[in-house]
């Protein structure tokens, strides 16, 4: 009884709450960043700073919600906010939206609500991991080798890797340029992002209840490793957009 409690307990805690305490915390260091832009260089600044985040942020929503069958009425992966005193919509004043619909009696296309929501944590990680892969394999490497033994991460392994693979001038100011056009502009979840998120929020919390409580009853536990190895991995690479989003936010 106390392993399923604790396995029920580290599951959620991975697939749930790290993403959450992460995206809620990037959202706010973000949005400041964006009024801070918005304050100083205009609305517009936002767009520009933060246009590749932007277009992940929407192809992240896009790609999950045809994953879990939505459909889809309209989308613009990037647009200027329209600033008008009349017309205040969320729509207008959006850097991008996908309008989508799903059928409220599917328990699949109900959970996709949750995975939709949060997507793009998940999309702006994958393409963060993407550049340094290209642009510092070294870093790349570096990530990996720690989080693939949580227990005892390979610090010194991880810091050789580090600072033996050569990176040029030239990669590591596109990788910095890069990088930072997708924390600006791909981590803020709108209101209507994590309002999205709740409608599947019990249900996927069950779903995850349910297939622990029998993978632990029937003895099967070594995916928890791989899990908790893959919920290092994401901290650490939201740990660095939120690094940077709170130099990117204090500057």
């Amino acid at each position: 009884m106390e392993n399923l409690f604790k396995n029920n307990g580290l599951a959620l805690l991975i697939l749930i709450g790290v993403p959450g305490v992460f995206a809620w915390l990037l959202t706010l260091v973000n949005r400041q960043t964006k009024a801070n832009l918005v304050n100083h260089y205009g609305i517009n600044s936002q767009v520009y700073c933060g246009f590749l985040g932007i277009i992940i942020h929407e192809l992240s929503h896009l790609i999950v919600a045809l994953i879990f069958r939505h459909g889809i009425h309209s989308v613009r992966l990037l647009k200027l906010p329209r600033l008008h005193q009349v017309d205040d919509s969320d729509e207008a004043m959006a850097l991008g939206y996908v309008n989508h619909t799903w059928n409220r009696h599917s328990l699949y296309q109900v959970i996709g609500n949750l995975f939709i929501g949060v997507a793009p944590i998940f999309g702006c990680t994958a393409a963060l991991l993407g550049l340094d892969r290209l642009l510092a394999p070294g870093l790349f490497r570096a990530v990996f080798l720690i989080a693939d033994t949580p227990e005892q991460p390979q610090w010194t392994a991880s810091l050789h890797a580090l600072t033996t693979t050569p990176v040029s001038w030239w990669q590591a100011l596109l990788l910095l340029f890069l990088t930072l056009t997708i924390v600006i502009g791909g981590f803020d979840l709108s209101p209507a992002d994590y309002q999205n998120s709740a409608i599947g929020l019990y249900s996927t919390v069950g779903l995850i209840i349910v297939i622990t409580s029998i993978l632990t009853l029937i003895g099967i536990t070594g995916w928890l490793h791989q899990l908790v190895t893959w919920g290092l991995l994401v901290a650490m690479i939201l740990s660095y957009s939120l690094l940077l989003s709170l130099i990117v936010m204090a500057v």
